[in-house]
């Protein structure tokens, strides 16, 4: 396109060129000397066109994205074959025998009831239990009182230990008491036929009446 436009301007520049010279010559007003006109050879430049830049390639169209690979679906695992049932499960099981009827026990003989105690006595008119002598101190201070002594008769009548249950309120008579007691003998406990230890309860009075 561009050589074409190149040519046809040029045409045009020659074929201008020729005219204004025809012009002159007939408006000049002097009689013109005769003129050999030369009748220009048209003639076209030739110009080289520039070659077309080609066009440029179209781009390359883009490679679709690989296709994602699905994973594969993993094997589902097959159950185990069932066992066979065995012939213990298949056979039903034998009764069991019934159990040995036990005998009633035979019961026991009761136990026998063991005799009852029978406290000690200590009579002193039968015994020659002395009382205990008051002291002469105790009956000018008017002491007067009852002491209780726990005292431990033995089998053979004597006595073991001695405690003060409760005191008459003066030391005196209360060791007074102890000292007269030690000394007594007494009947001793039983159970049955046999003779025992015991203990035993016994108030001793101090009175000035």
């Amino acid at each position: 396109m561009q050589s074409k436009h190149a040519s046809l301007i040029s045409f045009l520049l020659v074929i201008g060129a020729h005219v204004g010279v025809l012009a002159a010559v007939v408006l000049s007003p002097s009689k013109p000397k005769p003129v050999e006109i030369i009748m220009p050879t048209i003639q076209g430049v030739l110009v080289m066109a520039e070659p077309e830049e080609a066009p440029p390639p179209p781009p390359e169209p883009t490679p679709p994205p690989p296709p994602e690979k699905k994973p594969e679906p993993k094997p589902v695992p097959k159950p185990p074959p069932k066992a066979p049932p065995s012939e213990r499960a298949v056979k039903a099981p034998e009764p069991e025998p019934p159990p040995p009827v036990e005998k009633p026990a035979e019961p026991k003989p009761a136990e026998p009831t063991p005799a009852p105690v029978l406290p000690p006595r200590a009579e002193a008119g039968q015994l020659s239990n002395p009382a205990p002598v008051y002291p002469s101190l105790s009956r000018r201070l008017r002491e007067e009182g009852i002491v209780v002594l726990e005292i431990l008769i033995k089998a053979d009548g004597t006595v073991g230990e001695i405690k003060i249950k409760t005191s008459s309120g003066f030391k005196r008579l209360d060791d007074t008491a102890v000292k007269a007691v030690k000394r007594w003998r007494y009947q001793p406990a039983t159970q049955g036929d046999k003779k025992i230890d015991f203990w035993y309860e016994q108030p001793v009075e101090f009175n000035l009446k």
